[in-house]
């Protein structure tokens, strides 16, 4: 009723906002996207093959010459010593990296800073080089100019086992000028991958976090290499009190500061790497199984960053929120982005990003970034975090924000933009992330259509996709900043070359198989073919640490065509579209595949969804009919609900066991299944509530926010069981 008495109201606002917009002159963008047919990037096919393509900025070089260049006008960059050691010279008074003084735990979930001490690239050039020295100092050798995937036999590379911070960051660029590898170990990884890896690569000095020496000091036993561990007081309050195991005549503990302190530049001046040294050794987050270290050289990242610059466009004052793990690929060629062109690093604590877990404010408003990237769990999480509020408000309150949203929507898709509603509603959101985003990107996952809409609706900036792999240096392809369409994965990036491999033992909903001869896919839109994306190109990793048997079945190498194991569409424009993933598609009892990874995206748009604690889980197999779900039941949507029922019980425990409750999630479900034009086949027959969240820390989700599907499963094998029965008639 309020709706229908408030409509002649909604339709004054827009039309009023439609007149300010006509008077401001805003008409003139709108004018320009009408008669602007391309994106800046685009892509070409190579030859007559439209299912094989490059980038349109090949012309630049990259793709064409064996060391990718910094930029269109930079010359002689070939390794990240290079990068970093021009960029200190550049930019030696810019504000570098930033970090927030932290005050300790305000309560159980929020955490207390004070200011943002900043080091400048100066100071982070000098402190960086005088690591680089104490590592020499402390018996590790630079290692081979030619990276190779068999086992080191020397002294050559650092372990890193830690979350972000400015610390993680110069002790890369540190190790980097001594021609000295970087092992990355997920900080939430556990202990076990940490002997692995010190093991394997015959470490001899690491860097951890303080809190971590107690439980490195009860296996050092059995990790002989390790003579050195460095720790940090990352997150450890001034007058907390940490304890610090006494050095042994087998291994020395000591501080960063003390050990920047003991560098010895003169004695060890800096050893620069080649361009084919290996860089990195990267073990990955485990979601398909045992971590692979995959090396990646300098030429690697060289060409990513070069590949970004030319994509994501920076200028002086930027500064890039930088708090996803630096063992993430994406994080940390991105931040190798940031630094290669004078911008500055806020370095943050994902969990602190938002004042409902930091005091006073949190890191988005403190640093207010005008660059982010994040995974698509982050900015479902964000959406969620603003719909809470707006569930919180005012009838009216909530009409006027949803006025505002459709109007922005539409007008952003033709090219212009609200000012009554951005002055009135807008202002107010963009608070949210600090007020002076300007460009945000997600990778590491399909991001969610009516995430991507609201995100970039509400913030009034870019949400566009990149799509990558540890083992092609987070770089494959990257969506054009302007491109609102949304689902695009972009286009191949310059160091590359992308063509697809038909997979006819994998059918689309349709039933119809994946293949490159393809021009229509199963919505009817135009394509030019369809199949398993394979890559060739600079930013492919030379393979798998030991595991030359492995390299070679995934096709690494540089001059090899490494399988993706996702299944991707070019558009019509040469833009690529991931359609599914192999591991993701699931054949049902009758034969049909649904796509696991989808249905969650999907699924997880509903307000029962509780997207921090985990968000859903979707499962199908061979012996069932349809599929179900395991879900992280949000317990204020849940009383909400209760309480508009009329319900007079208050007890979330006892709600969640009643069938009335169970009734409305799945019809939510299903009403999201319905919006989400997903097939009949990937409708949910059952669904099961699960209240323990899933975090990297019990194993459910990676370091970078991915769904462990089989730990997820062990972990509520009870709920599962029952479940999954409900899926078979």
């Amino acid at each position: 009723m309020l709706t229908i008495l408030l409509f002649p109201l909604k339709i004054l606002l827009i039309g009023l906002d439609f007149l300010i917009m006509i008077i401001t002159f805003g008409w003139i963008n709108a004018l320009k996207k009408v008669f602007t047919t391309q994106n800046p990037l685009r892509s070409v096919p190579v030859g007559s093959e439209e299912s094989h393509r490059v980038s349109t900025l090949g012309s630049t070089g990259f793709g064409t010459i064996k060391q990718p260049l910094l930029s269109t006008n930079i010359e002689g960059v070939a390794s990240l010593h290079d990068l970093t050691q021009r960029s200190f010279n550049l930019y030696s008074s810019t504000k570098c990296m930033g970090t927030r003084e932290y005050l300790g735990q305000l309560d159980a979930k929020v955490k207390k800073f004070g200011n943002i001490r900043w080091r400048t690239y100066k100071q982070v050039g000098e402190e960086s080089q005088a690591f680089g020295a104490a590592l020499r100092g402390a018996g590790l050798v630079p290692s081979p100019e030619e990276a190779s995937l068999d086992r080191l036999t020397t002294s050559c590379s650092l372990a890193i086992f830690e979350n972000s911070c400015a610390e993680w960051m110069i002790s890369a660029i540190g190790a980097f000028s001594q021609s000295i590898i970087v092992t990355t170990i997920y900080a939430t990884l556990g202990i076990d991958a940490v002997v692995e890896a010190v093991r394997d690569g015959l470490i001899r000095a690491m860097v951890c976090n303080k809190r971590s020496l107690s439980i490195l000091l009860s296996r050092i036993n059995e990790m002989p290499t390790l003579k050195f561990i460095i720790y940090t007081n990352d997150l450890i309050a001034p007058d907390e009190n940490v304890s610090i195991p006494s050095s042994t005549s087998s291994v020395t503990f000591i501080s960063f500061e003390d050990f920047v302190a003991s560098g010895n530049t003169t004695l060890y001046p800096p050893t620069p790497p080649t361009s084919n040294t290996a860089a990195v050794i990267m073990y990955t987050s485990g979601s398909t199984g045992k971590p692979k270290g995959v090396v990646l050289t300098h030429s690697n990242v060289i060409a990513a960053v070069a590949s970004s610059n030319l994509a994501i466009p920076k200028r002086e004052g930027d500064v890039y929120l930088a708090y996803l793990p630096l063992a993430h690929i994406l994080e940390l060629f991105a931040e190798f982005s940031i630094l290669s062109q004078g911008c500055s690093l806020g370095y943050a604590d994902p969990k602190t990003l938002s004042a409902t877990g930091a005091s006073p404010v949190g890191a988005l408003e403190h640093f207010s970034p005008t660059h982010m990237a994040g995974v698509p769990k982050i900015w479902d999480i964000i959406k969620k975090g603003v719909e809470a509020k707006l569930s919180a408000s005012s009838p009216i309150a909530k009409f006027l924000v949803d006025t505002a949203i459709q109007a922005r929507s539409f007008a952003l898709l033709h090219g212009y933009d609200t000012p009554l509603f951005k002055l009135l509603v807008f202002k107010k959101f963009s608070k949210v992330v600090g007020g002076r985003l300007r460009l945000a990107i997600s990778g590491g996952g399909p991001l969610n259509s009516e995430v991507q809409i609201f995100i970039r609706t509400v913030f009034g900036c870019p949400l566009f996709q990149g799509y990558g792999l540890t083992e092609t240096t987070g770089a494959l392809t990257i969506q054009d900043y302007t491109d609102l369409r949304c689902g695009i994965a972009g286009v191949p990036l310059p160091a590359n070359e992308v063509k697809l491999e038909s997979c006819p033992g994998f059918t689309d909903k349709a039933g119809l198989p994946y293949l490159i001869t393809d021009r229509r896919d199963s919505e009817g839109n135009p394509i030019l073919g369809r199949g398993e994306i394979l890559v060739k190109g600079y930013t492919v990793a030379l393979g798998y640490y030991m595991m030359p048997e492995m390299t070679k079945a995934e096709g690494l190498g540089v001059d090899n065509w490494f399988h993706t194991g996702d299944i991707g569409q070019f558009m019509a424009d040469g833009s690529i579209r991931i359609v599914d993933r192999k591991k993701n598609l699931v054949k049902l009892k009758g034969g049909e595949y649904i796509s696991l990874e989808t249905m969650e995206g999907a699924y997880g748009n509903s307000n029962f969804v509780d997207a921090v604690a985990g968000g859903v889980c979707c499962y199908g197999d061979g012996d069932m009919d349809r599929p179900i779900a395991l879900i992280q039941l949000n317990k204020v949507t849940v009383m909400k609900w209760a309480q508009a029922k009329g319900l007079t019980t208050s007890d979330f425990d006892e709600l969640r066991k009643s069938k009335e409750l169970y009734d409305a999630v799945l019809a939510d479900l299903h009403n999201e299944c319905k919006k989400s034009r997903l097939s009949h086949l990937e409708k949910i027959v059952a669904v099961a509530f699960i209240v323990d969240p899933w975090t990297p820390d019990n194993g459910c989700l990676t370091a970078a926010n991915k769904l462990q599907r089989r730990a997820v499963i062990a972990m509520h094998q009870k709920e599962f069981e029952e479940t999954r029965k409900k899926g078979i008639f």
